[in-house]
């Protein structure tokens, strides 16, 4: 809706339309998009920056970029429902259909423009929020036709800020490219029609000037030109005195002066006074605009918020097809059965691992397979150097951190992930050198700080704990550590190289070890997480490999106290006992799954018939309708005829006619047919046999019996009876 849209005021300087702005109070600075519960999470030592930058790069707008760089954890609820966005943005895809942000742009850096500098917007900054504003009412209207299918996307519509009085202003004053209409006001409507006028005046003096015969052996160029903002003539120097006019300028040679038309100079002097008062109109207009948008900073704040949340899950369905990861369910902290508490990880990998892979640096990801919180609080993992302990800690704490923002995560079906309410990270051995802190001295610091708040809803994630120090006072702390946990209940990862540690577990119930798979033969890594198994350093073996003198390696294993090798033959068995427990276990969960997707396969089946015959039912409700149509044609015929019949005959038919139309309304009308027609509602889709096209409902009259539908770019009222829900075939 376009008119003028702000009303005539006085002339004003740009200076002092510009003082209008700081007349009134700034508003306040753009709240974060996300804001983050009282929850801590260590993000540094899970490389976790590196990650969200693989979203970021992911986004179409630059409100959805600033989204994700400040995307925060959120609450539990908020989790859920962004989730559920990402899930509907999915389904919407596999319909074909895909999510139009055109338009939309981040209004931030127009804002603090505006605040910083006391300016009103600029041509570009008007252009963006008209496009914004726009966008804002199509993802509106587009999410309430399919508040249906996608539910938890059309709560981002539900009570969607009131901002017509802003964009009725700006439709009004300023077009697609951020240039304001004629018509923005009354008074700039008339300046700028004066100024086409006197300006066709003076283009009009100007040619004559040009074409005068008695001029032309005098003119240097025939093309008016342009010098000190005024139109003038290029005359050869010698020629000026049989010139009238004003000279403006001369060329350097000095050969050619640009005269002014003396009959042209009246109109070109007022030229330049309309000018002057354009450009104060729209100072004053521009100043209108800036005073609106400041206005509605709070509404446009929550509107960037939603359609930042729309992006995010956009963002979200990109990742997955990209990366190869998904939307992993929530986890539950206190489920009845141990097996369905917990964490659950399958096929789990790193992200940047796995964006090494994609630009060819890296041949493979191996997955890991990581269980925590259901039979077991503590996990601990053991093994040599460079066999990747620490790297299940980062693929582990990066997935919790994804899962807190609601982003998905690189893993397989079947994983699930408990909301944390924080994340405890001791990884690496940065030495804290502006403190004067040690190695063992900066991990505690770290240990001590993330254990003030820690809850059995904190993931912990301790990476080669003991070391730094003695080993025996070392793997004692450690030891006390682990218990210290347990007892709170404190869900733990912990990778260590302490002997002892590996012990740990087998005198607490709810402690597990773990080891990742390590080929003995080739001195590789296999990188696979074996969940029940404690590793062995393989120091002895790997120095003999390596190449010790053999007598070396001999007085080594003569040294080692005769109780570590009965603990390390012990632990040796119960390797063996626990890897044939996993790999039952393994089966056991694979046979589940299996049935699992059998069940899956069952009801989708069902889901198959059921919809087959449905639309056998519709097919048969739409043959019948379309013979019900013929009938009711001839019945019309009919009663056009009737007239032409004596009146006994005719009242005789007339009553005849009435019964068999009583009929044709009943038959048309199943108990199907009924519950169709009672639950059509604004934004259902219907299907038109006469056009052969599935369209939106944009209007439902039930006292005219009748529909108004969007098809194509027209709106047109149907007959209940012409519409059905079932495409024909």
């Amino acid at each position: 809706m376009r008119g003028c849209g702000f009303p005539e005021r006085p002339d004003e300087t740009r200076q002092a339309a510009q003082q209008q702005l700081v007349s009134r109070p700034k508003p306040k600075a753009a709240a974060p998009l996300a804001p983050a519960p009282a929850a801590r999470f260590a993000a540094t030592g899970l490389d976790f920056e590196l990650v969200r930058a693989q979203f970021v790069a992911l986004a179409v707008t630059s409100l959805g970029a600033r989204a994700l760089r400040e995307l925060q954890p959120l609450a539990d609820d908020e989790v859920v429902r962004a989730l559920a966005r990402a899930r509907d943005v999915e389904l919407l895809a596999r319909a074909g259909e895909a999510v139009g942000l055109a338009g939309v742009v981040d209004l931030q850096p127009a804002r603090e423009g505006v605040q910083r500098f006391n300016r009103p917007l600029e041509r570009d900054e008007l252009a963006n929020l008209a496009g914004f504003l726009s966008a804002c009412e199509r993802l509106v209207e587009w999410l309430h036709e399919r508040r249906l299918d996608t539910p938890a996307l059309h709560e981002l519509a539900v009570g969607f800020p009131e901002m017509l009085r802003l964009r009725k202003a700006f439709d009004a004053a300023v077009d697609e490219r951020g240039e304001l209409r004629d018509d923005a006001s009354p008074r700039l409507a008339r300046l700028r029609a004066e100024l086409r006028a006197l300006e066709a005046r003076v283009a009009e003096i100007l040619a004559r000037v040009l074409a005068d015969p008695a001029l032309r052996p005098h003119i240097a160029d025939f093309k008016a030109q342009r010098r000190g903002g005024r139109r003038v003539i290029a005359f050869k120097a010698r020629s000026t005195p049989r010139i009238n006019g004003v000279v403006h300028e001369r060329s350097q040679s000095g050969e050619t002066v640009f005269i002014e038309p003396r009959e042209a100079v009246e109109s070109a002097n007022r030229v330049v006074e309309i000018e002057q008062s354009i450009r104060a109109e729209e100072a004053r207009i521009l100043v209108e605009l800036t005073r609106l948008f400041l206005e509605h900073g709070e509404a446009l704040d929550e509107a960037c918020a939603r359609i930042a949340r729309l992006e995010i899950a956009v963002v979200s369905l990109r990742y997955c097809r990209e990366f190869g990861a998904r939307l992993a369910s929530v986890g539950e902290f206190h489920a009845e059965k141990s097996h369905e508490r917990g964490l659950v990880l399958r096929g789990a990998r790193h992200p940047l691992l796995v964006e090494q892979m994609r630009s060819g640096a890296l041949a493979e990801v191996v997955p890991i397979d990581v269980r925590l919180g259901g039979e077991f609080d503590l996990l601990v993992i053991t093994g040599p150097n460079t066999g990747g302990k620490t790297l299940a800690l980062k693929t582990v704490g990066a997935a919790a951190w994804c899962m807190r923002l609601g982003l998905p995560v690189c893993c397989d079906e079947g994983s699930r992930i408990p909301l944390y309410d924080g994340v405890i990270a001791d990884i690496g051995d940065e030495q804290e050198i502006r403190q004067s802190l040690s190695t063992f001295a900066s991990h505690l610091a770290r240990i001590q700080a993330g254990l003030l708040h820690a809850t059995d809803r904190t993931l912990c994630l301790l990476d080669e704990l003991g070391g730094g120090t003695d080993p025996d006072e070392g793997g004692a702390l450690g030891a006390a550590l682990l218990e210290h946990l347990l007892e709170r209940r404190v869900p733990t990862m912990a990778t260590t190289h302490i002997g002892k540690l590996k012990e740990f577990c087998f005198a607490h119930r709810r402690a597990e070890n773990a080891s990742v798979e390590f080929d003995a033969a080739s001195l590789r890594p296999r990188y696979r997480l074996l969940v029940g198994t404690p590793g062995e350093s393989n120091a002895l073996s790997i120095a003999e490999r390596r190449g010790l003198p053999r007598e070396i390696v001999a007085r080594a294993r003569e040294m080692l106290v005769r109780r570590d090798r009965d603990a390390a033959d012990l632990m040796k068995k119960l390797r063996g006992a626990s890897e044939h427990t996993e790999q039952l276990r393994r089966e056991a969960e694979a046979r589940l799954a299996e049935l699992r997707r059998s069940g899956e396969q069952l009801e989708q089946r069902q889901g198959e018939l059921a919809k087959k015959g449905e639309l056998l039912e519709a097919e048969a409700q739409n043959a019948l309708e379309e013979r019900i149509r013929d009938a009711r044609k001839a019945l019309e015929q009919a009663v056009a005829l009737l007239a032409q019949l004596p009146a006994e005959k005719a009242a005789a038919m007339r009553g005849a006619l009435d019964t068999l139309d009583s009929a044709l309304s009943r038959a048309s009308l199943t108990d199907r047919r009924k519950a169709f027609l009672d639950g059509l509602d604004k934004g259902h889709l219907v299907y038109i046999p006469r056009y052969r096209q599935r369209c939106s409902i944009k209007k439902v009259e039930r006292d005219r019996k009748c529909v108004t539908v969007r098809l194509g770019s027209m709106n047109l009222s149907v007959p209940f009876d012409e519409i059905t829900w079932c495409e024909a075939p």
